[in-house]
């Protein structure tokens, strides 16, 4: 009634308001992301005071307050509107599928198909990983779970602490990006896109499945190179006992996914598997999900889900100052200019911005302002809005794994007794191929799922797997022997020639690795003659 115009109870309220969420935003997210809303309420107060081209004409304290307690960004805008509807109901569907026995129908499964191979353990932990990675999303939340049994095992035959944990830290950040429920930023950018969460989910497959392939060959190329063997029989679980057990409760993933490629809505699919989980746990006494095990799920959830909140509430600040005082536009045209018109110099950059502002910040929340940032920076030099997204996202999730601040490498540290600094720069190197794979997908969209035959998303799939193993090759420095010094890059060369789209650079890479191959062969035929 009044047009918009606020009143003091309002400012006031606004103002007690802002405060709250910083110290809520403290006390459940960290110090990261509070000085850096900080830093961006004092921009949007004291702009006319700073030089240069980052000045703007400052704004009032009651304006502020205005934009972020009345505005449609702020504390209220989207990300919060995310998280309180489709993000709350996956957390809890994580949380009632973990307590009825999916996560160890998961990991039994992986520790009784894999546990024999060479460096089982470690294999493992990618394979369920990258399964409870569909339930949960979240990379800490993954590290905690299967961590707690994948890292002592690692160890117990024979890999050292910090490679154990960093293991498990870059196997979990997978699970951010694995269909059918990855992270809580896919949420995000669905609504950012106004597109289906299934699209979304789709077009993760490939570049999921490029990730968990370079994670699981370097570390079947450091099992080999070390001569590290598997778990005994008698220290794997009985498979088929636990699928007798536990075997029913993968039916609601299924639920999940028929109900959304029937179209309904990602909070109407969760609601309704939530409800299948609790009637198909009661078909056996050790999945039954009585009134006890409601209540440590109703708090287990409102627990994952408080950091998520206050983080969205807090990036809203950021959003919001970016719109009143027009530095997301300033940035942009910066770096633009930076790169000088060259998309692979801006790409460079984006992805720097992108895990520099993600240092110590949950996912979401890192998406969240990354995108804010660079999204149009990319879509300024000619990309598409939905590949312009999936770089950004996939360098918000890698975040977590990269130093010097990498949450998911500071959980698996404390699992493992190592240094978390090791820990993290072993797991940035095991997770290299997601460090280079969405630079393709830019010039590819067939490794999303878009504008592309069904011969060029196999062929992709294909070349870039086999480029994964050629970059798992390069960083261990391993293929039956030890590599020398300068055949690593030339097997660098070769998976960055293969994973990038087109058949002259596939070609390339094929006679780059060939040479590495040759060499090889005349080496270990060499060595067994010597030995004869």
């Amino acid at each position: 009634m009044r047009g918009g115009v606020a009143t003091m109870t309002e400012y006031v309220a606004g103002g007690i308001l802002i405060l709250l969420v910083l110290e809520a935003c403290r006390r459940a997210v960290g110090p990261q992301l509070l000085i850096l809303a900080i830093i961006f309420l004092l921009y949007a107060w004291l702009g006319k005071y700073i030089p240069g081209v980052f000045s703007h004409r400052g704004q009032k304290v009651n304006r502020i307050i205005y934009q972020m307690y009345l505005g449609s960004n702020g504390i209220f805008g989207l990300p919060i509107g995310v998280s309180s509807t489709y993000l709350i109901i996956f957390v809890i569907l994580g949380a009632i599928l973990e307590k009825s026995g999916l996560g160890k129908l998961f990991n039994d499964i992986a520790l009784g198909l894999g546990g024999r191979l060479a460096g089982g353990p470690a294999k493992v932990a990618v394979v369920a990983s990258a399964l409870l990675g569909m339930i949960s999303g979240s990379a800490a939340t993954n590290v905690a779970t299967t961590g707690a049994f994948t890292i002592p095992l690692m160890k117990k035959i024979g890999y050292k602490d910090h490679f154990a944990g960093a293991v498990e830290a870059a196997a979990s950040t997978g699970g951010q990006i694995m269909p059918p429920i990855m992270g809580s930023a896919a949420f995000i950018m669905a609504e950012f896109l106004g597109m289906k969460y299934l699209n979304i989910a789709a077009a993760a497959v490939i570049p999921s499945l490029l990730y968990f392939a370079g994670v699981y060959f370097q570390i079947d190329l450091r099992a080999r190179k070390t001569g590290l063997k598997g778990l005994a029989k008698d220290d794997l679980p009985d498979v088929w006992h636990t699928v007798r057990r536990y075997g029913q409760m993968i039916i609601p993933i299924f639920v999940l996914i028929f109900l959304m490629l029937e179209g309904r809505t990602p909070l109407f699919s969760a609601f309704y598997t939530v409800l299948a989980t609790a009637i198909l746990s009661w078909m056996r006494k050790e999945t039954r999900i009585g009134f006890k095990e409601m209540k440590i799920i109703a708090v287990n959830s409102a627990r994952g889900s408080l950091s998520i909140g206050v983080a969205m509430a807090t990036a809203g600040f950021i959003i919001a100052v970016l719109s009143m005082t027009g530095i997301g536009i300033i940035l942009s045209d910066n770096i633009v200019a930076l790169s000088g018109g060259s998309l692979p110099v801006a790409l460079l950059l984006v992805m720097v911005v992108s895990i520099i502002l993600g240092m110590g910040l949950p996912t979401s929340a890192c998406y969240v302002i990354a995108a804010s940032i660079s999204v149009p920076i990319l879509t300024k030099m000619g990309v598409a809005p939905f590949q312009a997204h999936f770089f950004v996202f996939y360098y918000a999730c890698l975040s977590t794994i990269t130093p010097p601040v990498a949450l998911a490498a500071y959980v698996a540290a404390g699992l493992s007794g190592a240094k978390s600094s090791r820990v993290g720069w072993t797991a940035f190197r095991l997770a290299l191929a997601g460090f280079i794979v969405p630079f393709f997908f830019i010039y590819s969209p067939a490794m999303l799922l878009i504008d592309s035959t069904a011969l060029q998303i196999i062929w992709a799939g294909i070349s870039g797997l086999i480029g994964t193993w050629f970059l798992a090759i390069a960083a261990e420095g391993f293929l039956k022997i030890d590599l020398p010094v300068w055949l690593r890059p030339i097997f660098f060369l070769a998976a960055i020639a293969t994973i990038a789209p087109g058949l002259t650079t596939d070609l390339i890479g094929a006679g780059l690795a060939a040479v590495g191959f040759v060499y090889v062969f005349i080496a270990t035929r060499v060595k067994k003659v010597s030995a004869a």
